[in-house]
């Protein structure tokens, strides 16, 4: 084997078919989908199921952002709706402050004037009718059948 020339390659015969010896020679799969289908069931099973995982997170993830978007569209309507119902109530304390307020000022007006025409029936009625004895002349009630002075009947 001095001669380095040619050296010769034993010939081996293959037992592969001839689709087999493609598609050992052919590089794998192009594209990942294809990879995948490539793979045993067991293998395709694991992938599989980490997509689903992965999906539900995806899922998950997006149903939160919506449930925290509908959680604070109901907290921002909830506090609309509070506000309205705060302002509702505060019109109707004032009316209800304003209608007591009314009633004590009318009240305090109703008072003034008894007072008043208390006060001016007093000082227009004289304040007994007065009865004198004819005999004497002293005062006597009306009620009186005699004259405490002398005696005398009336």
């Amino acid at each position: 084997m001095e001669n380095f020339e040619y050296q010769t390659i034993p010939y081996i015969k293959s037992e592969h078919t001839n689709q087999e010896y493609k598609k050992k020679t052919e590089p794998t799969a192009s594209s990942i989908e294809e990879q995948y289908f490539d793979l045993p069931f067991k293998e395709r099973m694991k992938i599989h199921n980490k997509r689903m995982k992965l999906k539900i997170k995806a899922k998950t993830k997006e149903w939160k952002a919506i449930a925290k978007v509908k959680n604070e569209k109901f907290r921002a309507k909830s506090k609309e709706i509070r506000e309205k119902m705060l302002e509702k109530k505060r019109k109707i304390n004032q009316k209800i402050h304003s209608k007591i307020e009314v009633q004590k000022a009318q009240e305090k007006q109703r008072q003034q004037h008894k007072i008043l025409q208390n006060q001016y029936t007093v000082d227009i009625l004289p304040t007994e009718p007065s009865k004198f004895c004819s005999e004497c002349g002293v005062q006597v009630s009306f009620s009186g059948k005699f004259c405490p002075g002398c005696g005398a009947l009336h």
